[in-house]
């Protein structure tokens, strides 16, 4: 559980750097990229936690 929640701390702390700053220089395409990326990284830390406990 604890991995679970620290790579979930992880993360959020990489979004609320580099959102705020996306968005401050108006570079939406960087942030629609940055967002998938992130997110795809989170879900495959996530299924890579899930498969070391089986």
């Amino acid at each position: 559980m604890s991995k679970f929640l620290l790579i979930f701390v992880i993360f959020v702390i990489i979004f609320a750097f580099e959102i705020p700053k996306l968005v401050r220089k108006k570079e939406i395409k960087e942030l629609i990229v940055f967002s998938c990326l992130g997110l795809i990284g989170f879900i495959l830390s996530i299924m890579l936690v899930i498969r070391s406990f089986i």
